[in-house]
């Protein structure tokens, strides 16, 4: 028995056509998720059983299967084409207009085409009849006039939607233009089939599906449309608010977002294969600063009145080998003179706070002395009016004394208010406030340092109240304490510098209520300056054995 089939070469194209729908069934169906898709898959499986129908029909030796191969590819031509419809609504508008009514309205056509090409021998609607004249010939009955105005319908249905998508969607107008182009191609080798006058031998349909689905090829593997990843990559980057410059290997401009294109008033077309040193003169001296390492680097650029910071990266691919480079320019503009503002308002508090502060500290200090020196003063001068000598002579010391001490306090005021933080930081500013501290004081003073702290990482804030603790406290001592030796510990607890002040004294019983009163306004001055920078102060003191007073304030990497 000879067997009904034969290989020809005219069945290339339809095997081009089910390879390539092959995997575009695959590839759709797995991001069958990703709007459009699935209706894409459909449309795929349709296409590949109407081309498997083309091969066994010119394979087919005998008429009558080649008869039956050929209402077999006709029973999918029209569900292949409604499906592309129903992909190119549901990929467009997702979830609006391929609802369960629509997809009911779309799938009368292609159903009743079905119902009129299983039942024609019985009515002859859709074919009169077959012929073979070289190739099997179609004669057509009445209804095809109807089934083919139902495909020019669906191919301009088609073209609406693709021409809306390529009008209002940028990043899809290359996709949409190479679909448009299989859409037409495939309709006029669709066409070309149904005439008397093509040459028999020539699967034109089969052509005219191999090269559509070369065309969604090219559109899903190239511009991965179903890439949800991709597409939001794509989205992001034409919304960054940071201009992104991509450059090749040899330092020439391959790609401009639109950000970038505003910064630099250029055109992402004008821009291509120029070089990025005629467009940023600065890019040549800190190209070559990238580290090699962590592959970037970045520098200010200033133009007009916009402050911009670049930042340059290396691409590499998988071979580490570096293929261009991404130049990102962002905007800070804005955020520097904010915060600028922001340090302009932080000093005038500052000066505020402070000028306030030494304002009661003459008020509680030297007021004191000097209502004291009036009060002696009064006192003496009454007694001179009296002709007592003797009373007036004994306090007279007093007075002396208290003015003296009075100019103490001035002086050390004043060195307070002109001690400021050397750009060594605080253990250097310390060290030589510590020296004349000494000189006037003959107080011992000793600073220990724990290893593990490592004082750049404290704010500048945090050192300069911390400094004018340090002082307060010497000053407290001074006053107060008659002590011959004082030791300043600099430790790390966690994530906070603790400073403990401890002194050899005369001490004192602590008294919380007293402590919090106005007449003990060094501390409380201590205690203010501290919780400005969110840290904490503590006293220790007893009679007899000294003072401790220990400072705790968290270090911040960002200032406080």
């Amino acid at each position: 028995m000879r067997f009904p089939y034969a290989f020809s070469l005219n069945i290339w194209p339809s095997i081009l056509a089910s390879l390539l729908l092959v995997g575009l069934v695959a590839f759709s169906f797995r991001h069958r998720r990703t709007p459009g898709a699935l209706p894409f898959s459909f449309a795929c499986i349709f296409g590949l059983c109407w081309t498997l129908g083309a091969i066994f029909e010119f394979s087919a030796i005998d008429i009558g299967l080649k008869i039956f191969w050929r209402k077999f590819q006709v029973v999918f031509q029209l569900p292949s084409a409604t499906a592309i419809t129903c992909f190119l609504l549901e990929y467009t508008w997702p979830k609006r207009w391929l609802t369960r009514r629509n997809l009911f309205i779309l799938s009368i056509a292609p159903t009743l085409a079905i119902l009129l090409i299983i039942t024609n021998n019985f009515h002859h609607l859709f074919w009169e009849g077959f012929s073979f004249d070289g190739g099997l010939v179609v004669i057509h009955g009445p209804v095809m006039k109807y089934f083919l105005a139902y495909v020019l319908l669906n191919f301009l249905n088609n073209l609406v939607i693709v021409v809306w998508l390529f009008i209002h969607s940028p990043h899809n107008r290359w996709p949409m233009a190479i679909i448009l182009v299989g859409q037409i191609m495939m309709r006029l080798f669709f066409f070309i089939d149904l005439t008397d006058r093509a040459p028999r031998d020539v699967q034109y349909s089969a052509v005219g599906i191999a090269f559509t689905s070369l065309m969604y090829a090219i559109v899903f593997f190239r511009f991965h449309i179903f890439g949800p990843i991709t597409l939001a990559r794509r989205v992001v980057i034409e919304q960054l608010p940071i201009g992104m410059i991509v450059l090749d290997d040899q330092g020439k401009i391959r790609n401009l977002n639109p950000t970038a294109e505003e910064i630099l008033k250029l055109s992402n077309k004008d821009s291509k294969g120029l070089a990025i040193q005629k467009v940023l003169p600065s890019y040549t001296q800190h190209s070559s600063g990238v580290d090699e390492e962590i592959g970037k680097e970045s520098w200010d650029f200033v133009d007009g009145d916009r402050n911009y910071q670049l930042s340059l990266s290396v691409l590499q691919d998988w071979r580490d080998t570096q293929v261009g480079q991404l130049l990102l320019m962002e905007d800070v503009t804005n955020q520097r003179l904010a915060r600028k503002k922001i340090l302009e308002q932080q000093r005038v508090v500052s000066t505020l706070q402070e000028r306030e502060m030494i304002a009661r500290e003459l008020h509680d200090d030297l007021a004191q002395v000097f209502a004291f020196i009036d009060t002696q003063g009064q006192t003496i001068q009454r007694l001179l009016d009296r002709g007592d000598l003797i009373s007036a002579q004994k306090l007279l010391p007093r007075l002396i004394e208290a003015a003296r001490n009075g100019e103490v306090d001035v002086r050390e005021a004043i060195r307070g208010m002109r001690s400021t933080l050397s750009k060594d930081g605080l253990l250097r500013s310390l060290n030589d406030y510590l020296v004349e501290f000494e000189k006037n004081t003959t107080i011992q003073t000793e600073i220990i340092k724990s290893e593990i702290l490592e004082m750049s990482q404290v704010p500048d804030i945090v050192e300069v109240q911390l400094f004018r603790i340090l002082q307060e406290a010497l000053t407290n001592i001074r006053k107060h304490a008659n002590a011959t030796k004082v030791q300043i510990n600099f430790e790390k607890v966690d994530t906070s510098i603790c400073v403990l002040v401890m002194d050899d004294g005369k001490g004192f019983e602590i008294n919380e209520s007293k402590l919090s009163a106005r007449n003990h306004y060094g501390l409380s001055m201590m205690r203010e300056r501290a919780e400005a920078i969110g840290g904490t102060i503590n006293l220790t003191s007893q009679p007899g054995q000294g003072t401790e007073i220990k400072v705790c304030v968290p270090i911040m990497k960002d200032g406080l």
